[in-house]
């Protein structure tokens, strides 16, 4: 027991030298974007006649979302660490074009939109490249609701500038799962780019 509690002190006491050495910021997330959708067809097998591939999509229409994030740095380091809780609306078209077996004419079938809400959890690191310049890798836990509900877990690659009151960047996300199920297409992945902005609402020792 004793032993227990001595090396909780200490692993307490340097927990604490290392946050009194962390500069500390924390502030709005906004960011907006559109998502890609990687897909496959459901085969003829599933009962459908064959698709016109020219004319049948599956795509986004836009992505935007809110979160607040928190970020340490080290005191006299170029490396950071930012953690975020984000809100997310989305917002995808898809139409279906057919090819009659026989005349090998297309025909129009299914059109319309889905929509999205989803809710996540991000953590990354980043590295000053030069001055405000940087760069981030991270990796997200999200999850989609409303129109449809499903996991999805994107990698993320994140360059941005960072002038003081405000840093401003550009943001890849590649997902890692295919859970959005939206017949007939399938295994569905979603990826895209977004603008990002975060805005620091306090600080301490960020330098």
């Amino acid at each position: 027991m004793i032993k227990r509690l001595t090396v909780l002190i200490l692993l307490f006491s340097g927990w604490l030298v290392t946050y009194g050495q962390t500069g500390r910021s924390s502030g709005l997330t906004i960011y907006g974007g559109k998502d890609m959708v990687g897909y496959d067809m459901v085969p003829p097998s599933a009962g459908v006649p064959p698709f016109d591939a020219g004319k049948t999509y599956f795509d986004s229409r836009f992505s935007l979302g809110f979160g607040y994030r928190w970020r340490l740095k080290p005191i006299d380091s170029r490396w950071f660490f930012d953690f975020a809780i984000t809100a997310g609306y989305h917002r995808y078209k898809y139409g279906l074009s057919y090819l009659s077996p026989d005349e090998h004419i297309t025909y129009a079938g299914n059109a319309g939109v889905c929509n999205l809400l989803s809710v996540s959890l991000s953590g990354s690191a980043g590295y000053y490249l030069y001055k405000g310049l940087n760069l981030s890798v991270g990796v997200e836990s999200a999850y989609y609701f409303y129109d449809k509900n499903f996991v999805n877990v994107p990698v993320f690659v994140r360059l941005g500038y960072d002038f003081g009151c405000m840093e401003i960047a550009i943001q890849y996300k590649r997902g890692m799962t295919r859970k959005f199920d939206l017949f007939p297409f399938a295994n569905n992945r979603l990826s895209g780019w977004e603008l990002m902005v975060y805005i620091p609402l306090s600080k301490r020792n960020t330098n």
